[in-house]
């Protein structure tokens, strides 16, 4: 009753109020269920617990999955330790508190979104080994170093458990190990201190409510929920950066996104940021987002990479799909097979790998691609929107995004030149826009003929007027000429 007790808790917990910790994860990995891939896993210790762990953590992309998973695979835990330590010698009410306090700390370190499942079962599987070891105490001289082969620091749950039922053996054996694990450094390319802890020691933490608020904006972007996207960050009251980000991103590809650049400031529209090496995890791996709903597959394709460098074991099955993605819509056929290829071997992306290359929308995509140059020495977003739009000008996401990055700059000269020169043959009628020119046309003290030729809504000519007479108003906060006075462009 208590374990049930306590799984109900725990599945009720991560399913309502922790699920996309569950996404985040699965996304952030790429497991492949072929010979050489799995060969791999024997290149660090704790092969076993690692496959069992990365093999459950992908179904994390269904719903209910992770949690499910979760709850039954800690269930076990409390299961095994209680009967491992009741075999060490200890009495059942021992043996049940100390198995629910320790699965208690082990659920708590997964509340990290970097905790992997496999460490979980270097535990269990340490347990397990506990329990199938037979009466006479040599044993433990063969099966720890089986222990740490197999499970990794799952063999110091095995040693501590043989050291309560008998520590004559144990003791040396532990010295030995400790001695021998130090020279596998070589042998197991990791690090001296992980050696001692792969596949991972857990970190005690409180649960993280704004980056699972932040994995939420960012996956039901990625499910394609935009109108779920809009309603979490118009809910905040100071929505974080990475939030407006994707918020920006559906509301350009709404095309609305003039209509609400002033609603937040500071704005996030992700055309500034320049990467190096104090770039925040999170936005690294959000940039291809940004280049993909732009139209420019050059700079989305090096972004995924990108990601993928700065992923555990530099793999996430995200960044190929979008890798997959870009070469479909480039039409590289060699890079195409390759990234399919690779998703066909996994079991929740298989099926989409198959019928990627008949779908309409990447065909769709490709008519808004960058048919410039695209060698570039730098990432300066404004030349790459100026490419994109001299190849396309009907390229309304990066036409609202480059005039919207030079507003949020204060940059009006530049805004006029960039209006001018996409928008005369395709005309953008938007408040935002029309306001802006008035401070251009006013400043350059333009003949009316002008003023007829830019400004075609009478009642921002009058509004404007009204906020001549009594500028810094703040009943005109909503417009661009209260920004223009009284706000703060971004740092760049």
């Amino acid at each position: 009753m208590t374990a049930l007790l306590w799984a109900v808790v725990c599945f009720v917990f991560f399913q309502n109020y922790y699920p996309y910790h569950f996404f985040y994860k699965e996304q952030n990995q790429l497991f492949l269920w072929t010979n050489e891939y799995l060969c791999t896993y024997f290149e660090k210790p704790a092969w076993l617990a690692c496959i069992v762990g990365d093999f459950l953590t992908q179904f994390y992309y269904y719903l209910y999955a992770g949690s499910t998973i979760l709850t039954v695979s800690l269930l076990f835990l409390m299961g095994i330790l209680y009967a491992a330590i009741r075999q060490s010698g200890l009495s059942k009410g021992w043996a049940l508190g100390i198995a629910v306090i320790l699965t208690t700390l082990e659920t708590i370190c997964h509340l990290r979104y970097d905790f992997k499942l496999g460490s979980t079962y270097a535990l269990i599987g340490a347990a397990l080994l506990f329990c199938c070891t037979p009466k006479k105490n040599f044993w433990v001289v063969f099966l720890a170093p089986l222990t740490y082969w197999m499970f990794g620091y799952g063999v110091w749950l095995y040693l501590i458990l043989s050291a309560i039922k008998n520590w004559k053996w144990t003791v040396p054996v532990s010295i030995v190990i400790l001695v021998s694990v130090f020279f596998l450094n070589s042998t197991y390319l990791l690090s001296t201190e992980k050696l001692y802890t792969y596949p991972g020691i857990g970190k005690l933490t409180t649960p993280d409510w704004y980056l699972e608020k932040l994995f939420q904006v960012d996956d039901e972007y990625y499910f394609g929920n935009w109108n779920k996207v809009v309603k979490l960050v118009e809910e905040e009251d100071s929505p974080s950066p990475e939030m407006l980000f994707f918020y920006n991103l559906v509301k350009a590809q709404q095309g609305q996104l003039p209509a609400v650049l002033l609603h937040y400031q500071p704005n996030v529209l992700g055309t500034f940021y320049r990467i190096g090496p104090d770039t925040p995890i999170l936005t690294i791996k959000n940039m291809n987002e940004l280049y993909y709903a732009l139209g420019d597959m050059t700079f989305c394709e090096r972004a995924a990479m990108m990601a993928c460098v700065f992923s555990p074991d530099n793999r996430n099955n995200r960044m190929i799909k979008r890798l997959a993605e870009c070469s479909l819509i480039k039409g590289d056929f060699a890079a195409t097979q390759k990234y399919l290829g690779i998703l066909e071997h996994t079991f929740v992306w298989s099926n989409w790998a198959k019928q990627a290359p008949t779908l309409k929308v990447y065909q769709q995509k490709a008519a808004c691609m960058n048919q410039q140059d695209t060698i570039s020495i730098s990432d300066n977003a404004h030349v790459i929107m100026m490419q994109l739009l001299d190849s396309n000008p009907r390229n309304e996401v990066a036409l609202d995004y480059i005039l919207c990055s030079t507003l949020l700059l204060k940059d009006v000269k530049s805004f006029k030149r960039d209006y001018d020169r996409y928008c005369t043959e395709h005309p953008r009628i938007r408040k935002l826009y029309q306001e802006a020119l008035c401070i251009w046309l006013a400043a350059e003290q333009a003949p009316q003929e002008q003023w007829q030729q830019y400004i075609k809504d009478p009642t921002v000519m009058r509004r404007f007027t009204q906020y001549n007479q009594q500028r810094g108003n703040i009943q005109f906060k909503d417009t661009y000429w209260y920004y223009y006075d009284k706000g703060k462009a971004p740092k760049i």
